[in-house]
């Protein structure tokens, strides 16, 4: 299988993760312009329990970091992967 590569659909609001025939995709909604919301995570069937979600959201908490965006992880998947992964805290968005 070759190596998933991360997609923007920036219409549809969402990040997309092409694996073989399926699509797993993050949704976003803008906050702010360099502030981002991650509302909601969708794996197909198929491809749950194999990685490919944390795989998403790794991919675009990196895309986040690289482009200075910070997130506002709204979506309950994202938050745990926060958790597991802390060094992503820093791109957090802290609301004052």
């Amino acid at each position: 299988m070759q190596v998933p590569e991360l997609g923007i659909n920036e219409e549809k609001k969402r990040f997309e993760l092409q694996i073989e025939d399926h699509v797993a995709v993050l949704y976003f909604e803008v906050y702010e312009s360099q502030v981002w919301m991650l509302t909601h995570t969708l794996v197909p069937d198929p491809l749950k329990g194999q990685g490919f979600g944390s795989k998403l959201v790794d991919l675009v908490l990196g895309y986040c970091d690289k482009n200075s965006i910070r997130v506002i992880p709204d979506c309950l998947f994202v938050r745990s992967y926060i958790k597991r992964y802390p060094e992503w805290k820093r791109i957090l968005f802290e609301q004052e």
